[in-house]
């Protein structure tokens, strides 16, 4: 499973070299800025724009397995971040102390256990529209009897049409960060070659400020800052996959996650239950109430229709009182 997570950054797997304990840095010491740039060739491309973004460098540690033995490394001042798995239910009962996220497999669940990070994770809302694009066009191919290819036998939903969406968001994503650190600098003026209007709203929005701050705060960033050039949004548009206004489906995105944030779905549960009994008598009441209206409405006409025709009857017989000849002749 970790390999599969870091392997959505493209290129990663191939730099793993200082993975294996928090003291290596040769990555950094030793690496090269692409100085020159081939868009028909996609390596040309990644590496230019800054890929693999390097996360395992000085203070870094990647654990596929780890052992009880290992947990003082974890534990060590210079360990910055990690990224491990385990079997252990001890790391479970400390999962405070040594996790910041804990995916538990078994629970098939999600945990942020340090609130820090909170607001630096949670979605904006064009992440939430591109991860919804990304889970549903999966789900509705989904073939339970060959997960390895979708049941269409097509492109979408397949493994690399996956890797292919984290790509573009990746790349989008370092160009928008560039793009926004030139909109920082006074009396910028766009080059005449730019994708970007000049009237457009910072891009990183869309990707939420506070990640960006975040990584600001790593070696990752530091690195990826002094090694590409300030203008990659020159090769790769500054925008959100998902880029667009608030809609109604954004709106009910961000309530049902507040629900499930709040577990408000068990805490309502009972209330839930309660509202729907009034609401369902409520419901006959209304109708009773509409049926007795109605009731009376037709009485109230009836009973009109039949002094109407007694005033008629009544007119009848006062002519004929009157005017005897008319009634003979009738």
């Amino acid at each position: 499973m970790q390999f599969s997570l870091i392997s959505l950054i493209p290129g990663l797997l191939r730099r793993l070299e200082d993975c294996a304990d928090p003291d290596f840095d040769s990555y950094a010491k030793s690496f090269v800025p692409s100085s020159s740039l081939k868009t028909s060739d996609r390596t040309s491309l990644l590496s230019y724009m800054g890929l693999p973004i390097q996360i395992f460098g000085k203070g870094s540690l990647f654990g596929p397995y780890t052992p009880l033995q290992q947990l003082d490394v974890l534990a060590d001042h210079d360990t910055r971040s990690y990224i491990v798995g385990s079997t252990n239910s001890l790391l479970l009962q400390q999962k405070d102390r040594y996790s910041d996220i804990l995916i538990n497999l078994d629970e098939t669940s999600i945990t942020i256990t340090s609130p820090s990070l909170r607001s630096a994770l949670a979605l904006s809302a064009a992440d939430r529209r591109w991860i919804d694009f990304l889970t549903q066009t999966v789900t509705s191919t989904w073939d339970p009897k060959n997960p390895s290819r979708p049941n269409t036998l097509a492109y979408m939903g397949s493994e690399e049409f996956i890797r292919l969406q984290f790509e573009e968001y990746l790349l989008a994503l370092l160009a928008s960060v560039k793009y926004h650190l030139y909109l920082s600098t006074p009396d910028h003026n766009p080059p005449s070659h730019s994708q970007q209007n000049p009237t457009d709203p910072d891009p990183i929005i869309d990707f939420n400020p506070d990640w960006l701050f975040a990584w600001q705060l790593t070696p990752s960033y530091n690195l990826f800052l002094t090694t590409t050039s300030p203008h990659l949004f020159d090769i790769v548009e500054p925008r959100h996959p998902t880029a667009g206004n608030l809609s109604m489906d954004d709106i009910q995105r961000r309530i049902t996650q507040q629900i499930q944030t709040l577990h408000l779905d068990d805490r309502l549960a009972s209330t839930k239950e309660n509202l729907n009994k009034h609401l369902a008598t409520g419901q006959k009441k209304v109708s009773t109430a509409f049926g007795n209206l109605w009731s009376d409405i037709e009485a109230f006409r009836e009973a009109q229709r039949r002094r109407a025709a007694e005033q008629q009857v009544g007119g009848i017989t006062s002519e004929k009182d009157e005017n005897p000849g008319l009634a003979r002749t009738s």
